[in-house]
């Protein structure tokens, strides 16, 4: 099922572009885990030193309060889903597989990041530069080239699951 799209240098970038953002996202995971990010108490202290003028700093008060209204009560549940669903995002980004949906999750995953950093220390264009990788993952159908998607969707003929992949 090999394409001229499939064996351009483009491709080849992007592919390259998606495995670096899934070994960022893995490599970040780990942190996470040894920092106690998933865990209900430091999600809340995270949350609480974004905002904090002795913190990050971050401006955008709306974005706090539909934190605090949404996030926070359900922090003991919010943190195993984010726990589980980071590593499938970097995982299925390195190996290529479900590629187009976990590009899209990151997208909004570095958008989110985006919001919470705004205004504070942090250089927030990183996560500019990271959505937008995401988009280009998605775009490219970069799980074709080097990835688990080409035997997904050889597998799975001309069906709609096929054409999302």
């Amino acid at each position: 099922m090999s394409s001229t799209t499939e064996t351009s240098p483009a491709a080849t970038g992007l592919a390259l572009l998606r495995i670096t953002l899934g070994v960022i996202i893995v490599w970040t995971w780990f942190q996470n885990l040894s920092g106690d990010l998933y865990t209900a108490d430091g999600l809340e202290a995270y949350v609480a030193w974004l905002f904090s003028p002795d913190g990050n700093g971050s401006s955008l008060g709306f974005y706090q309060s539909i934190l605090d209204a949404t996030l926070i009560p359900l922090s003991d549940v919010y943190v195993i889903v984010q726990l589980v669903v980071e590593l499938l995002i970097g995982v299925g980004l390195v190996l290529g597989g479900f590629t187009r949906l976990c590009a899209v999750t990151a997208t909004v995953f570095f958008f989110n990041l985006f919001l919470a950093y705004f205004g504070g220390h942090e250089w927030i264009w990183t996560y500019v530069l990271l959505s937008m990788s995401a988009v280009a993952v998605y775009l490219g159908n970069s799980g074709l080239k080097w990835g688990l998607d080409r035997q997904l969707r050889s597998q799975l003929g001309s069906t709609k699951l096929a054409k999302l992949l």
